[in-house]
């Protein structure tokens, strides 16, 4: 028999549950056992009804209607080959990037599927179908995944990994993507990592192509510099120029400044003409002395 006065009402509770006793009272307890034993009273409560010996539920029962539902769910995965690309490679650089297979790194032994070349360039796409997920795919260590390709064949300006989920999420690896890097504000040196964001196919030859070879061709907004009437510019900016510093003189509380500075109201003419003999090079620093120091004692 246990004279500790909590361990007699868990007792007494515990008979109450089983035998359909009464409830212990609690009045003859300290607070302080008092409130330990209502602490245990709930924690029997609590417990009162589990089946000890009950199977664990599974984590898709445990996540059901959770935010995290998706992600114990099986990805969907194609067969990642250049058929299950080349739609998405055309629509992103166009009908000449025609994707081919990577015979050099084949023989050489090296990780790279397809090659694609755009606007001069060479892309390397590696097929990840031993990578299932996005998230995943953000975790790869970019030196292991892209440093044999740009080691071996140096004039590649990228490698794509791609994996086979609907989208074909995919991430760039540029050649300065395998060093370590300085982190910022610490000041390291860290271990490279993927750095960019994981995007459909798509999107990602899209961006990638952009960053590394920019489409400077003209297109059809482009204006010819000989459409442009240069003199008509250069007569509009020298009267907005001069008009702003008649009017700051007009304001002057100064009789000097206000008569000098007023005075350029008479030189849009010979602005206009002087920056327009510079404009077509038909004037020389000498020439150009030669006329500001006449034009001085008429200002």
């Amino acid at each position: 028999m246990t004279n500790d006065p909590v361990d007699a009402v868990l007792t007494g509770f515990l008979n109450h549950l089983e035998n359909g006793g009464s409830e212990p009272s609690l009045d003859h307890l300290t607070p302080e056992d008092r409130a330990e034993a209502e602490d245990l009273i709930e924690i029997i409560r609590s417990g009162r009804g589990i089946d000890a010996y009950r199977s664990r539920p599974s984590l898709n029962t445990l996540l059901a209607g959770t935010e995290f539902e998706e992600w114990l769910s099986p990805p969907e995965t194609i067969g990642l080959s250049i058929d299950a690309i080349r739609t998405d490679v055309i629509s992103a650089l166009g009908a000449d990037a025609e994707p081919i297979a990577d015979g050099a790194a084949a023989n050489e032994g090296i990780r790279s599927d397809v090659v694609i070349v755009c606007r001069g360039v060479r892309l390397c796409v590696q097929f990840r179908d031993d990578i299932s997920t996005p998230r995943t795919l953000a975790q790869v260590n970019p030196r292991a995944a892209a440093g044999p390709i740009y080691g071996r064949f140096p004039g590649r300006a990228g490698v794509i990994l791609v994996i086979g989920n609907a989208e074909l999420s995919s991430v760039p690896i540029s050649p300065h993507d395998i060093d370590d890097y300085v982190g910022a504000p610490d000041g390291q040196l860290h271990p490279p990592r993927i750095r960019r964001a994981v995007l459909p196919l798509v999107d990602t030859l899209r961006s990638y192509i952009d960053e590394v070879a920019p489409d400077l061709s003209m297109g059809a907004d482009y204006v010819s510099p000989d459409s442009i009437d240069v003199p008509d510019i250069i007569c509009a900016a020298a009267i907005g120029a001069i008009g702003a510093i008649v009017a700051e003189g007009k304001k002057s509380r100064t009789e000097a400044k206000k008569d000098i500075w007023t005075e350029f109201d008479d030189g849009t003419e010979l602005v206009t003409t002087i920056t327009t003999e510079i404009w077509n090079r038909d004037l020389s620093p000498e020439s150009l002395r030669e006329r500001l120091d006449a034009a001085l004692p008429a200002a």
